[in-house]
């Protein structure tokens, strides 16, 4: 019992408060000071929220102009395909017209179309002939004995410093000499000359020459020539030479070549709307030239060039003119829509041109066969047609024109047609693709 304890006998020891601790009394702000506002929150204060949010509307921009962007690019590819096949008959031809150059009541007008058509090659003389050539060339004769001009005969002299002579082939006259600012300037006149002998040893270059008829004068110092070209040509011998048959049989071959694809070249150059006439069509030649000239000898193997400068000539008539006139009393033109009609097949029929000739002012045609005719479509007409009708599908434009038995109408993509309004809807933007398709 001694070892109990007696919660009497613990004491517990007060531990004294501390005393509150005094602050100074504040002073009440007074109705206007500027309120104090706190932060929404710590990531604000700090910029974090402020960079997510433009992170936010930068990927919404993007997205938005993006999908803007592949709209406006489809809309600016939208188009549409539109396919029309004409009305066409086919009628039997067998008909005479009269062309002339001139438009008339009985009468189709036609012209002609004359294209230049240079050709060239190189060709084998195959001639040989004993030829004597003498040396030709020019000179300028120069007058600085006085004033008065200078006459010079035929066959008047000339000598080189080696001594050959060359001619002039007939009577020139030289000016005399002329003041120009305070200077005596000769006279002076370029003349051809021709050497006074055959032979290749007259083939010289360029050089001076006096004329002996005034030696023991003063003209002969003061009257005299000087090359403006070599002396050349000069020749004695067999050899091969370039002869007009020789020339003309390869100006033959030339256009025979030319001949195979005379068609095509005229059509390539037709005007709009044209058609050529065939049996018009005709190779002329305005002239040639050779490479050496025509009778000049030639080098064993050597080949002489030949220029022609032709012409590809042919008549032409309108097309719906000519097709007008052939179907006229012959098919109801109201059941091809009464517009402009043409024959499609014009260059199968049976054509024969009476009394041709490419400066005539009038000839015949006969024709015959059977004549595929066929309505005729403008395209540029027909699509501000389709514009300023506001047509959608092919039903409305089989109504709109009557030359038309067939049309198929398509949208690409195939929802542009619902779009709304001319900024948006490819037909009333003009973006139409028209093909014509024949049957």
């Amino acid at each position: 019992m001694q070892n109990k304890k007696i919660i009497s006998d613990v004491i517990i020891k007060r531990v004294p408060r501390p005393a509150p601790k005094k602050y100074p009394e504040k002073e009440i702000e007074p109705s206007y000071a500027k309120p104090q506002f706190k932060p929404i929150s710590t990531k604000l204060q700090n910029g974090s929220g402020f960079k997510s949010w433009r992170i936010a509307g930068i990927t919404v921009f993007v997205a938005v102009f993006s999908i803007t962007a592949v709209i406006l690019i489809i809309l600016r590819s939208s188009r549409i395909e539109l396919v029309l096949t004409p009305k066409s008959t086919v009628v039997a031809v067998n008909k005479s017209v009269v062309l002339s150059r001139s438009a008339g009541v009985n009468s189709v007008e036609f012209s002609t179309l004359a294209l230049p058509y240079p050709m060239s090659g190189s060709f084998a003389s195959g001639e040989k002939r004993s030829i004597e050539n003498k040396a030709m060339g020019t000179v300028v004769v120069f007058n600085k004995s006085s004033k008065d001009p200078q006459v010079l005969i035929a066959s008047t002299r000339l000598e080189s410093p080696e001594g050959k002579i060359y001619r002039i082939p007939s009577t020139v006259i030289i000016p005399g000499t002329k003041i120009e600012g305070g200077k005596t300037i000769p006279g002076s006149k370029e003349v051809n000359v021709v050497a006074d002998k055959p032979g290749a040893e007259y083939n010289i270059g360029l050089t001076d020459f006096t004329i002996p008829g005034f030696k023991g004068s003063p003209k002969f110092e003061s009257v005299f020539a000087r090359s403006k070209t070599e002396m050349s040509e000069g020749y004695v011998g067999n050899s091969q030479i370039i002869t007009k048959n020789a020339v003309d049989a390869a100006v033959a071959e030339l256009v025979s070549e030319a001949n195979k694809n005379l068609k095509n070249i005229i059509s390539k150059k037709l005007p709009e709307g044209s058609i050529l006439l065939s049996g018009s069509e005709e190779f002329a030649v305005i002239s040639v030239e050779t490479n050496p000239k025509l009778g000049a000898p030639i080098s064993d193997g050597r080949k002489f060039e030949v220029k022609v400068n032709a012409e590809a000539r042919g008549a032409i008539v309108k097309e719906t003119d000519l097709a007008k006139t052939l179907l006229k009393n012959e098919i109801d033109l109201a059941f091809l829509g009464g517009g402009e009609i043409r024959i499609k097949n014009i260059n199968e029929l049976d054509i024969k041109l009476l009394g041709y000739k490419f400066d005539a002012t009038s000839l015949k045609m006969e024709v015959k066969g059977d004549a595929n005719a066929e309505a005729t479509m403008d395209i540029e007409d027909t699509k501000n047609k389709l514009m300023n009708n506001r047509i959608g599908n092919s039903g409305d434009v089989l109504g709109l024109f009557p030359a038309i038995s067939r049309a198929e109408l398509k949208y690409h993509p195939f929802w542009a047609g619902f779009l709304p309004g001319s900024l948006l809807n490819p037909m009333q933007r003009g973006r139409i693709d028209i093909q014509i398709v024949s049957r």
